[in-house]
């Protein structure tokens, strides 16, 4: 019995133990507030600012509106109530000897960032990394969080401590007492090497405290031990020896993924903006109309000169893309601009089609006006399928701008659909091609959300979405204005030598347009007086200087240029072998017009319809000069008829009206009665010309010799309109 109870005892034990567990494994599964979805933590923005030391008066001001735009920037991108972060970055001067930033303008932007008005609107971060003897540790300790990386030295900002004045270090005081992320002794011994430190203890806590500090507690008798840090002499350094045993400074890299992971934000998603870099040398570089290679070389040699003497390169973009391979080149030379200290911005105020989209995202920041546009279909060559090889250049072009490869694919093939994708962990938010997402380690972790180029090209809105957009600009006034800059403080370069200098001039619309008009009067002119003189050469020069300046643009090549040949060999064979107007004369024409009109384009088929618009325009433009060449020569005519330049253009013994209309009718009538007539030459047979015969001026040719002006013919043969004569 006895045994029986203790059985039942343990039955009952073990049923308890399993239902206890049951309970806790089914816990373990239980979320908070069963039954609704989990609250997803508001996405948190952010904004990174890179201030290049040194601070100065002369750039404070540009320094502290630079801060200012980036912060209402951040604000505009916010998607929540959350005040956005300020992450300033502090870089260091590269030589020890530019190290000079003035106290008082530190003194500003400490007050800038501690401000009421800036601490409600955002919360700020300081972020040093490197070498620092520089008064912006003030400004730096202002910010309500203080990153370091583990390599920062912080050393003092005077060589004489007899500059130290009560000011300053009341000044310093007042930082360090309101932030805390700094003892006072320690920037004390950091400022004045004549300040000894300690770490002392007492019964109650351990800190750092100065020499005389020190001498207190002894004197009160709170010492309980001490270790020396420096002595009265030594130039004091705060190293990682120090900075690791301050709880208020956060130590670590500083790279965009660990300042994500501290400050819980979504990683390298920063809208990112410099501020200027020292004293700004700032230059507007216009980036319209890059049709031509030699153009855009042009335009890279220019760049690359200007980035030697200047900090601040605003590229001003209204170009309609071309020559793929040569834009991606540019766009890579901007985007390693950065390396270089030098600070490059886009401002995309109507559009940066095609490939040209590619230079503006190659830049560090991006404004553009509300109606602008990067990307969308262009003039550019269509990249076809995405190889291996392109695929490869653009990841690289990716990596050096910091921007997604996808939106340098979606620039050169509009038809690509990007999607916004977010992280479901850190709420990031990304815009990926499905190549490009493909290739991602964490697609799980990734979820697709809506098509982000539904227009086919990016606009202020789309590129905001994704952090790619600074700000919106009405001008380029407006844009220089958060640089602190007026337009009259800046140049704007388009062209750089004699190079330069010829393809501004070829790229002209005037010097285009006023060359074919040339060409095609004086084409004209000779129709009327058959024979090589002026207007012969004129036509020739016209079409000589047409054909170089659109080679220089990059729309002639070989085809065009057969095709002009062509059509001018066509019609000097109807004028001087041929007289009349048939079938030499229609197919040059038609062989002149067609090249005229493919050299006026990049492209020789339309592929998408901005392209289309584009062979429109070439049409209208050709047949639009050829139209106001005949009314200026038509008016040339009436105007200077019985001079000099009427006689030379249009022949005495000849009406041009009327010998036009000869011309057509004797393209649709034979003339076969006219066999065994004479008649009397009006102009020289070269043997083409013309001849009185039966009371009407015929177009005729000579059966092989030279006839002169006044000898009288014979008409010995007709063939349709080609009247054959031979000498009486």
């Amino acid at each position: 019995m006895f045994k029986l109870h203790v059985r039942q005892l343990n039955d009952s034990i073990l049923r308890a133990f399993l239902a206890v567990f049951w309970l806790v494994w089914m816990a373990s599964f239980i979320r908070p507030g069963v039954g609704q979805e989990p609250t997803k933590e508001p996405e948190q923005t952010s904004v990174l600012v890179e201030i290049q030391l040194p601070i100065q008066n002369n750039n404070i001001g540009s320094i502290t509106r630079a801060l200012n735009a980036a912060v209402a920037n951040a604000e505009n991108a916010s998607t929540d109530n959350q005040r956005p972060f300020l992450i300033v970055r502090f870089l260091p001067a590269e030589q020890a000897s530019e190290i000079s930033s003035d106290f008082g303008a530190c003194n500003t932007l400490e007050s800038f960032l501690s401000s009421t008005e800036l601490t409600q609107r955002c919360r700020t971060v300081a972020v040093l990394d490197g070498h620092y003897a520089d008064h912006a540790l003030l400004a730096a300790l202002a910010c309500s969080k203080l990153i370091v990386s583990p390599e920062t030295i912080l050393a003092g900002s005077e060589k004489d401590t007899t500059r130290l004045s009560a000011e300053i270090r009341d000044d310093y005081r007042r930082v360090t007492d309101s932030k805390k992320h700094l003892p006072y002794a320690v920037i004390q011994a950091m400022l004045d090497p004549a300040v000894p430190l300690h770490e002392v203890q007492t019964s109650d806590s351990t800190y750092f405290a100065t020499g005389a500090e020190r001498q207190t507690l002894i004197d009160q008798g709170q010492l309980t031990s001490s270790t020396g840090i420096s002595m009265a002499g030594d130039a004091f350094q705060i190293d990682r020896t120090v900075l690791t045993r301050l709880s208020a400074i956060s130590m670590m890299p500083t790279n965009d993924t660990t300042l994500a992971a501290e400050l819980s934000i979504p990683p390298t998603r920063f809208l990112k903006s410099s501020a200027p870099v020292g004293e700004i040398h700032a230059v507007v570089i216009d980036m319209s109309q890059l049709i031509g290679i030699s153009r855009v070389r042009d335009k890279q040699v220019l760049i690359n000169q200007l980035a030697e003497d200047h900090n601040l390169l605003v590229f001003q973009f209204d170009n309609d893309g071309a020559h793929t391979e040569a834009l991606i080149d540019l766009a890579n030379t901007i985007a390693d601009l950065r390396h270089d200290g030098v600070k490059t911005v886009a401002f995309v105020e109507r559009h940066a089609r095609g490939a040209a989209g590619l230079l503006a995202l190659a830049c560090d920041e991006v404004y553009m006006s509300a109606e602008g546009i990067i990307g969308g279909y262009g003039s550019s060559d269509a990249p076809g399928d995405l190889t291996f090889e392109m695929q490869q250049t653009l990841e690289a072009l990716g990596h050096s701008s910091l921007r997604e490869w996808s939106l340098f694919y979606g620039c050169l093939d509009p038809t690509v659909e990007l999607h916004v994708y977010t992280q479901a962990e850190s709420g990031e938010v990304r815009a990926f091609c499905q190549q490009q997402f493909d290739a991602l380690e964490d697609q799980q972790k990734w979820s697709r959300g809506a098509l982000l180029n539904t227009e086919r090209h990016f606009d202020h809105s789309t590129l905001r979405q994704v952090g790619h957009l600074q700000g919106i600009a009405e001008d380029l006034p407006a844009l220089l204005a958060n640089f602190d800059l007026q337009p009259s403080d800046v140049q704007v370069k388009t062209t750089t030598g004699l190079s330069g200098f010829l393809n501004e001039i070829a790229h002209s619309n005037w010097f285009l347009w006023a060359t074919l008009t040339m060409a095609i009067y004086g084409l004209m002119a000779e129709l009327a007086s058959p024979g090589l003189g002026i207007p012969g050469l004129l036509s020739l020069l016209g079409f000589g200087l047409h054909i170089w300046a659109r080679h220089l643009n990059g729309t002639v090549a070989a085809l065009e240029i057969i095709l002009i040949v062509i059509g001018v060999i066509g019609i000097g064979v109807e004028l001087f072998v041929t007289p009349g107007f048939g079938f030499f004369g229609i197919g040059g024409a038609c062989s002149l017009l067609l090249g005229l009109i493919l050299s006026a384009q990049s492209f020789s088929f339309p592929s998408n319809p901005f392209q289309v618009s584009q062979l429109a325009n070439s049409i209208t433009g050709v047949i639009g000069t050829s139209l106001a060449a005949l009314v200026l020569y038509q008016m040339t005519i009436r105007t200077f008829g019985d001079t000099w330049l009427g006689c030379m253009i249009a022949p005495a013994n000849s009406d041009a009206t009327t010998a036009q209309q000869t011309r057509w009718n004797e393209a649709l009538v034979h003339w076969e009665h006219l066999v065994g007539q004479s008649g009397q030459t009006t102009t020289r047979l070269s043997p083409a010309g013309k001849a009185h015969i039966d009371s009407r001026v015929y177009d005729v040719v000579s059966d092989g010799e030279m006839i002169e002006t006044g000898i009288e013919i014979n008409v010995i043969e007709v063939t349709g309109n080609r009247i054959v004569v031979t000498k009486s």
